[in-house]
C-alpha cells in the first residue's frame, strides 16, 4: 500500500524532512540535556555523540551507506567511551557489537546499490524469519546465564536487583528483552533485510520504558526521536524493496 504523504517525505521532500527532523531532534536533545543533566564533561560528550547518532539513523533509514555506517561507527565508538568512562563496562557490549556491524556494513552495502548509489534492501524468506525468531528466543534464554558469568568478572550488563516498575514489570527482564532485540535488529539492518525496522519499532518502545523506569529522560527523548525515524525507515525500505522487484 502506498501512502502519498510518506511517498513525498521519502521522495521529493526527503531533504526538507531530514533537515526539519534533525533540527527538532537537536532541539529536543539539547532541552533534555539542559534540564535533566548536571552539564558535566561526560554529559556534554554524550550530547555530541547523540547528535552524531541522529545523522547515523536518518542516513540508515534513507539507505545512505557512507553516512549511515560511517557515522554509525563514530556514534557507537562514542557510546563505548561513554559507557567505559561512566563505569558501565557491561553496557559496552551492545555498542561494540554495533561498531563492528557498521564496519562490515560499509563494505557489504557498497556491493548492493542502485543507480543513485543507495543500498537496495531485500525481503526476508520464511527461513530468515524463523532463524531470527530462534535467535531471539535463544538469546532471551541464555542472556541471564551470560549476564551472571559477566557479573562474576565485574562486567554485568544488567543488575538483577529485583526492582519492579508499576509494581509488576521486572526491570531486569525489560533490559534483557531490549538488549536481545536491539542486537537482532542491528544484525537484520546490516544484512539489508527491510523487516529490521519492525524490530526497531518494538525495540524503541521497550527502550522508552527502560529509560522512563531509570529516570534517564534525555535517552527517553532520543528514543522517541528515533522512533519517528523508524516509521519513515520502514516505509522507505519497503518502498525501495518493491521498486527493485518491479524493475
Amino acid at each position: 500500500m502506498r501512502i502519498k504523504l510518506l511517498d513525498n517525505i521519502t521522495g521529493k521532500w526527503a531533504l526538507q524532512w531530514i533537515v526539519i527532523w534533525f533540527i527538532c531532534g537537536v532541539l529536543a536533545l539539547s532541552a533534555g540535556f539542559w534540564w535533566t543533566t548536571d552539564h558535566t564533561t561526560l554529559d556534554v560528550f554524550y550530547l555530541g555523540v547523540s547528535f552524531i547518532g541522529l545523522i547515523c539513523v536518518v542516513s540508515l533509514s534513507f539507505r545512505k551507506n557512507v553516512l549511515g555506517n560511517g557515522f554509525g561507527m563514530a556514534a557507537t565508538a562514542g557510546e563505548v567511551v561513554v559507557q567505559a568512562t561512566s563505569g558501565a563496562v557491561g553496557l559496552m557490549l551492545a555498542p561494540l557489537f554495533n561498531f563492528f556491524t557498521h564496519v562490515y556494513g560499509i563494505f557489504y552495502w557498497s556491493k548492493h546499490t542502485d543507480l543513485d548509489g543507495d543500498m537496495v534492501p531485500k525481503s526476508a524468506s520464511k527461513w530468515v524469519w524463523l532463524i531470527t525468531g530462534a535467535f531471539i528466543i535463544i538469546g532471551l534464554a541464555l542472556f541471564p546465564t551470560v549476564n551472571d558469568i559477566l557479573a562474576s568478572y565485574g562486567y554485568a550488563v544488567v543488575e538483577n536487583d529485583s526492582s519492579l516498575f508499576l509494581g509488576f514489570i521486572s526491570f531486569f527482564w525489560i533490559n534483557v528483552i531490549a538488549f536481545v532485540l536491539s542486537i537482532t535488529a542491528q544484525a537484520a539492518m546490516i544484512l539489508r533485510y527491510s523487516f529490521n525496522w519492525w524490530l526497531w519499532i518494538v525495540v524503541n518502545f521497550v527502550w522508552l520504558l527502560v529509560n522512563l523506569m531509570s529516570g534517564n529522560y534525555i535517552f527517553a527523548i532520543q528514543t522517541m526521536i528515533y522512533q519517528i525515524n523508524s516509521f519513515i525507515g520502514l516505509y522507505e525500505w519497503h518502498r525501495s524493496e518493491q521498486d527493485s522487484v518491479e524493475v
